[in-house]
């Protein structure tokens, strides 16, 4: 070994000394990871070689003394990971890990446990048998219509729900009327999706009128409000994907500011809506759920590369928010495959169902307003 693998260690060198095990090569690494001003990078991969040692003993005391020191976070994972696999031969290293995850109380760490004790258990996802076959209807309150559905038949959940007192058919007593409401809507969606799979939510601020002149009105930001409850359901933060439309089509705020040009009265005009997207919580990868296709099922060429999506807004005299076709479509391809079960909640006049059903999807829509349930019904889809 020269001095210069000494003073400036890289990964591969590093690597080559995990894979020779010798409490010589162990030496080495540990005088190494014992340096100061190394990167991140170099620490982690020491750290992951002092791990592929042969001496047990060695590596479990190397572990204990430096999982509670002052280390980046990234360098304390590989050593929570070194206690996970080690965990299996030696049971000091369960009780290490233990002490590791209750001391940092770190939630990268817990999903690092669950993910590996499911590999441990060699569970397979049972598959469970198909209820809905056809586009489907549920007429109703959906917390309590989707109850009929049996637990993980869906593979995608699309919906825009209810804006807080915004529309005549969205009327709650308070904000946290309303939120608990989604909230008990999103347990079922939880319940129903199948694991790992994903929930995309359309939603914006919104806000209310004034009562008089001399009240402020009330701005919600809905969004932030919504990761709160859907973490709550058992949900988990993917991506966020920005609508965007043209300006012509949104409520003029800056008109007054424009005419005064007073500081301090400045409204932008909202151009942007939300489209927050989560996956069920599950202890594997997404790799798992797509090995469940055909390898052949692929998308066209054609892909939106950015998290800004440029759709123009779709108006109809019968319904106030409708859903673009456009924005349908590239939700189903991008987050379902053909075949697949997908649900819209708050379904209003079934745009989502329509467009899923052209593109190979099987839709189920929940409605309770009467005048849409009929319409729906004459779309073709069945009450359940």
């Amino acid at each position: 070994m020269t001095q210069t693998l000494f003073t400036i260690p890289t990964i591969e060198s590093i690597k080559r000394l995990g894979l020779e095990k010798s409490d010589s090569n162990f030496a080495i690494l540990l005088d190494m990871f014992m340096q100061e001003e190394l990167s991140i990078d170099i620490k982690r991969e020491i750290v992951s070689s002092i791990g592929r040692q042969k001496n047990n003993d060695k590596i479990y005391e190397f572990l204990k003394q430096e999982s509670f020191k002052k280390h980046y976070m990234e360098v304390i994972y590989q050593m929570f990971r070194t206690c996970l696999y080690k965990s299996k031969e030696d049971t000091r290293f369960a009780d290490l890990r233990d002490k590791i995850l209750r001391h940092y109380n770190n939630e990268v760490m817990q999903k690092m446990l669950e993910y590996y004790l499911f590999r441990q258990q060699k569970k397979t996802i049972l598959k469970h048998t198909r209820q809905i076959i056809k586009p489907s209807l549920l007429m109703g309150d959906n917390r309590t219509t989707l109850n009929k559905i049996q637990e993980q038949q869906i593979q995608l959940i699309f919906t825009s729900p209810p804006y807080y007192n915004a529309r005549l058919y969205s009327d709650y007593k308070s904000y946290q009327d309303y939120l608990d409401s989604m909230l008990e809507t999103l347990k079922q969606c939880y319940r129903i999706l199948e694991d790992g799979r994903f929930i995309l939510i359309n939603v914006s601020p919104v806000i209310t009128k004034r009562v008089g002149r001399e009240f402020e009105s009330i701005r919600y930001p809905i969004h932030f409000d919504f990761h709160k409850i859907l973490c709550e359901s058992g949900f988990y933060f993917i991506d966020e994907i920005i609508w965007i439309k043209p300006e012509y089509s949104v409520p003029n705020r800056i008109a007054g500011y424009l005419q005064t040009k007073k500081p301090l009265s400045y409204k932008p005009n909202c151009i942007t809506e939300s489209i927050m997207i989560y996956r069920k919580n599950s202890p594997f990868l997404l790799d798992k759920n797509i090995k469940d296709y055909d390898k052949k099922l692929k998308n066209d060429d054609e892909i939106d590369s950015t998290n800004c999506w440029y759709i123009a807004p779709k108006f109809d005299k019968n319904h106030p928010a409708v859903f673009p076709e456009e924005l349908c479509q590239k939700v189903l391809k991008y987050y379902s495959f053909e075949g697949d079960v997908v649900c819209d909640p708050f379904a209003g006049s079934g745009t989502f169902g329509k467009v899923a059903n052209t593109m190979g999807r099987i839709p189920l829509l929940c409605e309770q307003n009467l005048d849409y349930v009929e319409k729906l019904r004459q779309k073709g889809f069945d009450e359940i």
